[in-house]
This record gives C-alpha cells, sequence and structure tokens, in this order.
C-alpha cells in the first residue's frame, strides 16, 4: 500500500508522520516549500501537485481547513482527481458539513475514486502519539481497506456505515464543547462577582464537574487569549455547520453560538 497526505499543518503533519513510522510510503503536496522540505526530513517522497499525488497512492489523506480547501484539492487545477487511478481512497480528515462531503463521494464516483468521511478529534500531541479519534464513515470493504493507514495514527477509530454521519458526529461533538466552553467562561465570571479567583478553576477541574471544557479555559487562561488562538475560527466554522443541519431548536447550539460572540467569530448566527 502506498499513502499520500495534503493539508501538513499542525495536525497533518503527526498524522503524515505516523504514516511514515508504520512502514508505509508516503507522499506529500504542500504549498509552502518549507513545509515540504520539513516532511522530506523524516522521509517523504514530494510531489509538485495534488495531481502528482493522486498519480501515485493507494490511500490518501486530506487535512486542510474547509471544504473549499477539499474541493479545490480534489476537484481544482492539477487536481487528484485529474490522475487517481481506479480504487483509489480518498480520506477526508477535514472538518466540513455531511452534504459536503457526500458531494466529493458522489462527484468522485464516476472516477472509481471513494471517499470517506474521516475527521479525527484530540489534536496534534494526539496525532504525535498515534491516540487520535478517527470518525470513520463509508462502505465496509472501503473502511477495511485502510485500516494499516488508519491505524498508525488512531487510538480509537468508530465506524459509521454512510459518508456524512462521521462529519455529523464531529460536529456535534465541538459544537457540544463550544456549549461546554461557554458554561464554564459563564461560571468563572459568576464565581469572580462573588470574589472567587483562581481557586474556582481548580474546583472545576477537580469536582463533578469536571472536564476537558474547564481543563482548556485553564490552560488558555481567559476568553480573551482563547479568541486570539486557532481554536476561534475552528470552532466558529463547525458550530456554523452544524446551525446549517439542524432543523431543531437547540439550547446546546444556543450556548454554543453565545461562546462565538463572545470570541468574536464571525457568520454565526446568534441567539
Amino acid at each position: 500500500m502506498k499513502a499520500g497526505f495534503i493539508g501538513l499543518g499542525n495536525q497533518g503533519m503527526p498524522m503524515a508522520r505516523r504514516i511514515a513510522q508504520a512502514g508505509i510510503p508516503i507522499t506529500v503536496w504542500a504549498r509552502r516549500p518549507e513545509v515540504a522540505a520539513k516532511a522530506s526530513e523524516w522521509g517523504a517522497e514530494l510531489t509538485d501537485s495534488p495531481a502528482a499525488v493522486g498519480a501515485i497512492c493507494d490511500v490518501l489523506g486530506i487535512c486542510v481547513f474547509d471544504a473549499a480547501g477539499v474541493d479545490e484539492v480534489l476537484f481544482g487545477p492539477h487536481g487528484v482527481l485529474e490522475s487517481a487511478a481506479p480504487g483509489t481512497t480518498i480520506l477526508v480528515h477535514s472538518t466540513v458539513s455531511p452534504a459536503d462531503v457526500r458531494s466529493f463521494a458522489q462527484r468522485a464516483e464516476p472516477h472509481d475514486v471513494i471517499v470517506l468521511d474521516a475527521p479525527v478529534s484530540g489534536g496534534p500531541s494526539a496525532a504525535a502519539a498515534g491516540e487520535l479519534l478517527v470518525l470513520l464513515g463509508g462502505p465496509a470493504d472501503a473502511r477495511r481497506r485502510v485500516e494499516p493507514v488508519v491505524d498508525s495514527y488512531a487510538g480509537r477509530v468508530i465506524h459509521f456505515p454512510e459518508v456524512g454521519s462521521a462529519q455529523l458526529a464531529k460536529l456535534v461533538n465541538n459544537t457540544l464543547l463550544a456549549a461546554q466552553m461557554a458554561l464554564v467562561a459563564d461560571a468563572v465570571r459568576l464565581g469572580q462577582r462573588h470574589g472567587l479567583g483562581g481557586e474556582l478553576l481548580d474546583v472545576l477541574r477537580a469536582g463533578s464537574a469536571r472536564g476537558f471544557a474547564a481543563d482548556l479555559f485553564a490552560n488558555v487562561g481567559s476568553l480573551d487569549r482563547l479568541a486570539r488562538s486557532a481554536f476561534a475560527p475552528t470552532i466558529g466554522k463547525d458550530v456554523r455547520l452544524l446551525q446549517g443541519v439542524a432543523e431543531h431548536p437547540s439550547s446546546m447550539l444556543d450556548l454554543a453560538a453565545e461562546l462565538t460572540r463572545q470570541l468574536n467569530v464571525k457568520d454565526v448566527a446568534t441567539p
């Protein structure tokens, strides 16, 4: 099996490196020469276009920011679908809408190329340790074929029978995190108004309300710092995508939208 990877950012680079460490030959493409050079240091083969990656690999992971990026890599000029061989399997690690990933799969079908949605959770450190949660959606036989690649960076894989279902689950997960962050921020403000300081966060992290959101808030330190981090545009995108899917009122979505308002994220409908 030969693997390919496009999207060598903070998340994608350690994923690609894990594939190489598993002994699977990997070819990559990156817009920036310095990123490509970094990948070559740990053994990745370099190409000059997505089409060149598509011509070489059996399984290709894509980990760019949004659906527009995935579309460009797959179907744009010199895109993967120009040269991908029949039977090539694409793993869309980017978090996009269920409708978008289903569209990618339908448009790739005439080329006999299979698209699976494969969003991940856990962050760069989990990717580097091979402990990512991978949500893998699509036909069972295709999911089985990509196991050697996915297992190289996954600590756990949760399977979904249909393309799009994994993306929906990821959007619900991230929106719930945003809602939890909004509650943590509100709890901290309430405590401050009544004279509590940093010890309150110690309670929230160790008591019955403990969870990842409290840890994240404590590590960042404030909503102002969170707004200046990569978290803000990413969580804003995911909340907006779920808003586009949801057909019924949701307290979780309302709280998540409130957090994006406080982070000054654009293009999210606030309650």
